[in-house]
């Protein structure tokens, strides 16, 4: 029996695994993901004009929460290099 030839040349290095097409992709489903949910907020604001103030706070105050995760996670990549 033989044994499987082991090119090096043949593997991909870590930096080509992954597809070129990821991260816009992911940027456009972040996008999508966004719009939805604000015309969810935009739909139930005009509907309920009464509950327009509590959930323009919650959306601030996760908005605040995800900035900070992302200057972290920036912060903590800046880092790593």
């Amino acid at each position: 029996m033989s044994q499987p030839r082991t090119d090096q040349g043949s593997q991909p290095s870590p930096s080509a695994a992954v597809p070129p097409a990821l991260f816009p992709l992911l940027a456009l489903a972040f996008v999508l993901l966004v719009f939805i949910l604000g015309s969810g907020l935009v739909y139930v604001t005009f509907t309920h004009p009464s509950i327009a103030v509590p959930l323009t706070v919650a959306t601030a105050g996760i908005t605040l929460v995800f900035t900070i995760a992302g200057v972290l996670v920036a912060l903590a990549a800046a880092h790593r290099q």
